[in-house]
């Protein structure tokens, strides 16, 4: 892809780059990117001769391969759209040609149940981050090939997905379910408008890629459904959202939905 904005990103003494503790060029070219570093250290496992590479602040990073060969990281960004940005842009000069978040997100549409996985084919731009990059008619969606990549991979396991947009913003708990009154009122403009999710990161993740010239996409496990009418007991396809390894089973589930997206991007199809 072609790269609309040039880093000038200088390294440390130590000649890493200085959020991530990366070199130049030392990322593998496909990433993903959880934001918890745990979670970061745990999807390492999935992959083969998985290394600890780096971990400075929020930003652990592993590398190793996929079953079939295919070079991959992982590099956690912790929470949010200036994380994110920090993020995207030392794992560019690293080296990177796709960024895939593998993370969480709140239902918005009533019939979203816990353990859903959504991949996004766009976001609605409610964070900050993103308006110092680009005007506000600028779109913010995933990479087309990354979606269908997701979605083959998806296809693959057996997983049934949704795709559709998603909402990021900044206020996390503005945004979340019971935290304030009022907060059907101020969700309801996307439900009416099909909005499936919302989440912190997305709305920088694929305006930001974009200019830097990176394939991004997203696919997220849904935590919690905010207006859901089903009951406290109601069964769930996916398992017993009490269970305390369920979100564990879930993000696994997507995670190595987004590791075979990697091996699909790198056959070209």
């Amino acid at each position: 892809m072609k790269r609309y904005l040039e880093s000038c990103i200088s390294v440390g003494a130590d000649g890493l780059l200085p959020r991530t503790g990366l070199a130049p060029k030392e990322s593998a070219p496909y990433v993903l990117m959880p934001g918890d570093p745990g979670r970061s250290k745990r999807i390492s496992t999935f992959f083969r001769d998985a290394e600890f590479t780096a971990h400075r602040g929020t930003f652990a990073t592993y590398t190793g391969h996929t079953d079939n060969g295919t070079p991959i990281a992982v590099t956690s960004s912790g929470m949010g759209a200036s994380c994110v940005a920090a993020a995207l842009e030392e794992l560019a000069d690293a080296g990177a040609k796709a960024v895939i978040r593998v993370g969480t997100c709140g239902g918005v549409q009533p019939e979203l149940v816990s353990g859903q996985i959504v991949i996004a084919s766009g976001c609605v731009r409610g964070e900050g981050a993103s308006y110092e990059l680009v005007p506000e008619e600028f779109p913010a969606v995933a990479d087309p090939f990354v979606v269908s990549a997701l979605m083959q991979a998806a296809e693959e396991m057996g997983e049934p997905v949704v795709v559709g947009l998603y909402r990021s913003h900044d206020a996390f708990y503005m945004e979340s379910k019971a935290a304030h009154p009022g907060l059907r009122d101020r969700m309801q403009q996307w439900i009416d408008s099909g909005v499936q999710v919302v989440e912190n990161e997305s709305g920088t993740l694929f305006p930001y890629g974009h200019l830097l010239g990176l394939q991004t996409g997203c696919v997220c496990v849904l935590a919690a459904s905010m207006f859901g009418q089903g009951g406290k007991h109601a069964a769930n396809p996916y398992g017993d959202p009490s269970d305390p390894d369920f979100m564990p089973r879930r993000i696994e589930r997507a995670a190595r939905i987004a590791i075979r997206a990697a091996e699909i991007l790198e056959e070209g199809f």
